[in-house]
């Protein structure tokens, strides 16, 4: 079990949190739709969970982090997602952003397949790039890795899953 407030990892039998001090939510309805989401993703500690400070959960990674004598580049991942107990319903809303400036690494080796269908994205990229003698740029991301899990998780539960184009369709 984990922490909906926090995602620290729980005892069996614990009535608060000893991280964050959070009162052990009951494993019904809402709360048992995201600790179940909680224990999905928690083999990925690349991921960072936040609990409900603009959303349900929020969830995001630093794929990649990099600054070379002549130039920078960060590659982030986030999503975000509300589950509505009245509907009964997982909105989730991601994106990819990059952002980079001076000069390129001077050899860097790009491989990207993707598919979508204007409302989600599918694939993988794959970078690594090379400074002045050191690599600077190395990382791989499945894009829907992710969305998959959320999405699993919520129809495991009962529970209707969608996708938002807007973040604020899945945020608060």
């Amino acid at each position: 079990m984990f922490c909906n407030q926090c995602g620290q990892s729980l005892g069996s039998g614990e009535n608060f949190c000893g991280r964050c001090g959070a009162r052990v939510a009951g494993t019904t309805g809402k709360e048992a739709v995201l600790q179940a989401l909680a224990t999905a993703l928690s083999p990925f500690p690349q991921l960072v969970l936040t609990w409900g400070r603009k959303a349900d959960l929020e969830i995001s990674n630093v794929l990649a982090d990099a600054n070379w004598k002549v130039g920078k580049k960060k590659v982030e991942y986030a999503a975000c997602l509300l589950a509505d107990p009245n509907t009964q319903t997982v909105t989730f809303w991601e994106m990819t952003k990059e952002v980079g400036s001076g000069l390129g690494a001077l050899f860097s080796f790009k491989k990207e397949t993707y598919r979508t269908d204007g409302k989600v994205i599918s694939g993988t990229v794959k970078e690594a790039g090379y400074g002045f003698g050191d690599k600077v740029i190395d990382f791989e991301w499945d894009y829907a890795q992710v969305r998959n899990i959320v999405e699993a998780v919520a129809r495991s539960q009962g529970w209707q899953f969608k996708t938002a184009l807007m973040k604020g369709k899945a945020s608060y």
